[in-house]
């Protein structure tokens, strides 16, 4: 596991230093994940949220867990980023706000969200988010998991 960790760790300052591409990077990652997603090493199916982190030039999510009852995933959304696009889920949607900030849409109210925030957005609720200057980082539990 040790050995896994210092891998993610040399991968993810390899491509944010622009060493490797982001396609190597992701090919890499996912060979990483999947050898630490052995019921030996990793029992738990433990993620490091951090790994997923998108560079924020474009949007990108990482399905890391499921369940019959949930969903976790990451995501990335570039900034200046607006959508009048709304969305809706069948279950509840938890977003915890790594890094960056954005405006949060839901059922007609807006409201800021920043590093730190989490925010729950109710089943069938239509919503969107818009971002600042800068890319918004988060993680999302949905409740239950979005259909496959």
């Amino acid at each position: 596991m040790a050995s896994n960790n210092f891998a993610f760790t040399q991968l993810l300052r390899a491509y944010r230093k622009g060493i490797i591409s982001e396609a190597v990077f992701e090919q890499e990652m996912n060979e990483l994940t999947a050898s630490n997603g052995s019921a030996s090493e990793n029992p738990l199916n433990i993620s490091n949220v951090m790994m997923f982190r998108g560079d924020g030039t474009k949007a990108r999510g990482k399905r890391l867990q499921r369940t019959a009852q949930s969903e976790t995933m990451t995501f990335t959304i570039p900034a200046n980023f607006h959508s009048d696009r709304e969305n809706s889920h069948r279950g509840d949607q938890i977003i915890y706000v790594l890094e960056g900030s954005a405006t949060a849409r839901v059922a007609g109210k807006e409201q800021q969200i920043k590093a730190g925030d989490i925010l729950t957005i109710p089943a069938g609720a239509m919503h969107t988010l818009r971002t600042d200057s800068e890319p918004l980082f988060g993680l999302t539990v949905f409740a239950p998991p979005e259909p496959a």
